[in-house]
């Protein structure tokens, strides 16, 4: 994965102000679930699990045997070992496979795009997962519909590699694969949405300084002048099991 440094420094904050609602992490849980056929009979291994607040919800949830979330970053790594019901490993996706740490599903939430080396990586899960295992990436297309300013969404554009890409290289291994499109639409007051931005929630945004944040946010507030913004999310969340 990439340097964590940006993580370190929102790790405190990172639970306070990631704002998205209740609903909407509920339509995440809810697809990781059925998407990985989680039962208690899982070991499950959250890749780039942050804080674990997901992971953590996820071993409730679907009452799993095991939980692991893997975060390179030391200090949302802290967080997540204050959850006492999963396991964090701080340590990067490629040195938590050379672990030969036993899992049945693997998630991959919002951060394949961190992960250099995935053909390599993609091997070594399809090593590690029993018959019937399944890995679960969760990503967005490359233009996003948030409500960010442009050269955020430009940023996002470069940073964010095609979902096709993951597909064929999943199948290349061995996988079989499917993909499904989905989206859900909540309503924020802009100033947490501007907190956000500030905080740089998401590691694009670490690119700009304070500055350009403010300017970007000045762009957003022309386009929406009313108290509260809709939040729309295209995720795609693809799925790829070993038969």
């Amino acid at each position: 994965m990439n340097p964590p440094n940006h993580f370190d420094s929102i790790a405190e904050v990172f639970n306070r102000i990631w704002y998205f609602s209740d609903a909407y992490k509920d339509f995440v849980i809810g697809h990781i679930i059925g998407d990985l056929s989680l039962s208690r009979n899982d070991i499950l291994a959250d890749i780039g699990g942050g804080t674990g607040t997901f992971t953590s919800r996820l071993m409730e949830e679907a009452k799993l045997q095991k939980a692991y979330c893997i975060e390179p970053s030391g200090a949302m790594c802290e967080e997540a070992a204050k959850l006492e019901n999963i396991t964090a490993f701080h340590t990067d996706a490629h040195a938590f496979l050379s672990t030969r740490t036993p899992f049945t599903k693997l998630l991959l939430k919002e951060v394949i795009h961190h992960i250099e080396e995935r053909e390599p990586f993609w091997n070594a899960i399809f090593e590690n997962l029993p018959h019937g295992g399944k890995l679960l990436i969760i990503t967005r297309p490359q233009t996003v519909e948030f409500p960010l300013f442009q050269k955020a969404k430009e940023a996002f554009f470069h940073n964010q590699p095609s979902y096709e890409l993951f597909e064929s290289q999943l199948k290349e291994c061995g996988f079989h694969v499917e993909t499904a499109h989905r989206n859900h639409t909540f309503a924020l007051p802009k100033k947490s949405w501007y907190e956000m931005l500030r905080h740089r929630f998401m590691s694009d945004l670490s690119l700009f300084s304070d500055e350009e944040i403010e300017a970007g946010i000045v762009e957003i507030e022309q386009i929406y002048p009313e108290e509260t913004i809709n939040i729309i999310d295209n995720l795609i969340f693809i799925t790829a099991t070993k038969k």
